[in-house]
């Protein structure tokens, strides 16, 4: 070992022997490495391409999965050969091992270097390549130093610095699994081919497997269902090949996975035999798949949209010409009522387009239809430009009940799932609704009298006529009838309506009654339909009135007068007596007198209105004079109206309050109401009683009239007998 002329701590290695040894187990070292990295890359590129050719192989034979999917497989096992050569041998290899990482890791196996052998690359190999010098080192040091590693040179066994178990095992693996892409190749070429063309050149062609599935529902895979269906999964295996047990339907749903067995339906048929699972009240889209032996289907799909329903209902009528014609809507509804003999025409929208529709009525249990919209050329295909969303029926003349249904299949072939459908009724004419009564005639008339009819004649459509019949008998002459017209009622009107205050009044004198005969008065109404069996007539209850004398009427009326005030005595004794017990007694029993005055008000109310219609029924009959009139109406009915309205409510009102419950002031407040109220009852008894003494003096008066009469009658008796006698004479 020479030094350098340029400086004498530079150590000159060129022409040392130790450091060309050191530099030649370097080399050795290097070139084993390197040759380590290629073997290691080969072993791995070896495994890579089986685990790719044969996991795609798996994959696409168990699954069959659609051509981006090969296309992916293909790109991934690329890109991980690429990854392979570019990580673990184009990229170790352009690294350059330095000598001190090489001398490292022969130390590393060599402890007994004792760091010599890098002491020596560092100083003296790597010291050719520096452009700066170490620090100052004894030469005589360093050649020790070299001389040491040197020594050690010919213990060093270079495949031994490296795992070369490991790299044969990796070689060997590596080696193999390449083998076993040949030996595929060569065993069973039918079975690469397909691959190469499948993965490689993505062709379509299917594997070969003993058993095989369809799912004849599916178009493209995808079945579209009605939203809350229960839809029937039907898939088919052919029978010519290995029917599997069962089947296996396999999907997700609402972050789950579900399956369900799908069983046997029935014996094979056509050659196929079929496996079906029910899958109740869909309401989402559903992906799934069907495994069964070495057969699959994936990708199958359902797909929910919502049903067809009706969007409207119109149902338009147009009425019989005995209704007068013209346009009517009815309103939908489970039953719909429209006149008999109407024109009835129904109009169904769709919320969604329609491919076929249909409206039917039910007939002897059997559906006839009533409109269709057919599928364009009678196929079950898409309705395309012919969709539409309404279909309509009509139905002449109606007459009797039609359950009437609709069916709607929309494009995509959904059919309603819920039913739709109403009853059509004919709802027949009816006939005319009489109720009146008499107002203000009892049993009794006079021959002068008038007979007022209130109440309402109704009809379900329009009243054409309404009469009244007046009909009178007599012993000894047969009866007489008279038709009387109502004017008021002019034809067309479905209600005609005779108030208290403008009842139809029929004068009894247009039968020339005497005293003896008996009337009797109906109200007849008439529609105007034309059905079966013509026009509704319809007559209301018949009255019978005895014709009698003026004063037979007036006994009448003033007998019931008397009953009335009996009936008035007796509430004002109750009353009274009430109000004493109240007076007298230490408890307070102001809700007693309360119940008390209510009943009399009632009961005095009731009064008031029957004295009204006595004053009414004397004027109905002509017996009404200025002296009756004051009597009936002024000094007792509207005094006992008043009474009943304001005084005895008033005092029911009182005897709530907690006054009348409280102190003695109370008590004698309520108790002076109360003398005061039956102190104007009492005047009003007072007027009845004048009242019945002025009747007794009637009375009288009729007695010495009727005793004229007898007298009278008496005398031309004896005028005609002695006139007979003269004549006899004679």
């Amino acid at each position: 070992m020479s030094q350098s002329t340029a400086s004498p701590s530079t150590i000159v290695v060129a022409q040392s022997p130790q450091l060309r040894a050191v530099a030649r187990l370097l080399s050795a070292v290097r070139r084993r490495a390197g040759w380590w990295v290629v073997i290691e890359a080969v072993a791995l590129v070896g495994l890579a391409l089986a685990a790719a050719f044969w996991g795609s192989l798996v994959v696409d034979r168990m699954l069959e999965p659609p051509a981006w999917v090969r296309a992916a497989m293909v790109l991934a096992g690329v890109a991980g050969l690429f990854w392979i050569l570019r990580r673990k041998l184009v990229d170790r290899l352009g690294t350059r091992l330095s000598n001190r990482s090489l001398a490292l890791l022969v130390e590393r196996h060599h402890p007994f270097f004792n760091e010599s052998l890098v002491t020596t690359v560092e100083l003296g190999l790597d010291q050719q390549d520096a452009d700066s010098s170490h620090d100052l080192v004894d030469p005589e040091m360093f050649a020790r130093t070299a001389a040491d590693a040197v020594a050690g040179l010919p213990r060093v066994r270079v495949a031994e610095l490296f795992r070369g178990r490991e790299l044969s095992t990796l070689l060997f693996s590596g080696v193999m699994a390449g083998a076993t892409i040949a030996a595929c190749a060569l065993i069973s070429p039918e079975t690469a081919s397909l691959w190469l063309r499948r993965v490689v050149l993505l062709d379509e062609t299917p594997w070969p497997r003993r058993s095989r599935l369809m799912a004849t529902d599916f178009r493209d895979g995808v079945r579209i269902v009605a939203r809350g269906s229960d839809v029937d999964v039907v898939v088919a295996a052919d029978a010519s090949m290995v029917v599997p047990e069962v089947l296996d339907m396999r999907w997700q749903f609402s972050g789950a996975s579900r399956s369900a067995r799908m069983g046997r339906r029935g014996a094979a048929t056509n050659g196929q035999q079929l496996f079906g699972h029910v899958i109740e009240n869909i309401a989402d889209d559903i992906l799934f798949s069907v495994r069964g032996g070495d057969a699959r289907l994936d990708g199958l799909r359902l797909k929910v949209v919502d049903p067809p329903t009706l969007s409207s209902l119109t149902i338009d009528y147009k009425l019989p010409d005995y209704l007068g014609g013209g346009q009517r809507r009815a309103p939908a509804s489970g039953i719909v009522q429209v006149p008999q003999g109407s024109t009835v025409n129904i109009v169904c929208r769709s919320t969604k387009p329609l491919r076929a529709a249909g409206i039917s009525e039910t007939v002897a249990g059997e559906p006839v239809s009533l409109a269709v919209i057919e599928p364009p050329g009678g196929e079950a295909g898409g309705g395309g430009s012919s969709a539409t969303t309404t279909i309509e029926a009509t139905l002449p003349n109606l007459s009797g009940e039609h359950a009437i249904s609709v069916s709607l299949v929309d494009t995509d072939g959904i059919a309603n799932t819920q039913p739709i459908g109403f009853l059509l009724s004919a709802r027949p004419d009816e006939a005319p609704q009489v109720a009146m009564q008499l107002h203000g005639i009892s049993t009794a008339v006079t021959a002068a009298a008038r007979v007022p009819l209130v109440g309402r004649v109704t009809d379900d459509h329009a009243l054409a006529s309404m009469s009244i019949e007046l009909e009178r008998e007599r012993d000894d002459a047969s009866p007489r009838v008279e038709e009387l017209p109502v004017p008021r009622c002019r034809g067309g009107e479905p209600l005609v309506e005779f108030a208290t205050d403008a009842a139809e009044v029929v004068d009894v004198a247009q039968v020339e009654p005497v005293v003896g005969d008996t009337l009797r008065v109906r109200v007849t109404a008439r529609d105007a339909a034309a059905v079966a069996g013509g026009p509704h007539v319809t007559t209301g209850d018949a009255w019978t009135l005895a014709v009698v004398t003026p004063a037979e009427l007036a006994a009448m009326l003033e007998a019931r007068e008397l009953l009335l005030r009996r009936r008035y005595e007796s509430l004002l004794a109750n009353l009274t007596e009430a109000r004493d017990t109240f007076e007298s007694s230490e408890q307070p029993l102001a809700a007693r007198l309360g119940q008390a005055a209510a009943r009399a008000a009632g009961e005095t109310g009731e009064i008031a209105e029957a004295f009204g219609l006595i004053h009414l029924e004397f004027d109905n009959n002509g017996l009404l004079t200025a002296e009756l009139d004051t009597r009936l109406l002024s000094q007792i009915a509207m005094p006992l109206a008043r009474i009943a309205e304001e005084d005895l409510p008033g005092l029911v009102g009182q005897t709530r309050t907690p006054l009348a419950t409280g102190d003695e002031a109370g008590r004698r407040q309520l108790i002076a109401q109360t003398d005061l109220v039956l102190g104007r009852m009492r005047a009003v008894l007072d007027r009845m009683m004048e009242l019945e003494t002025f009747n007794e003096v009637v009375d009288l008066l009729r007695s010495t009239i009727s005793a004229q009469e007898e007298i009278r009658q008496e005398t031309r008796d004896i005028q005609k007998e002695r006139a007979r006698a003269l004549l006899e004479d004679l």
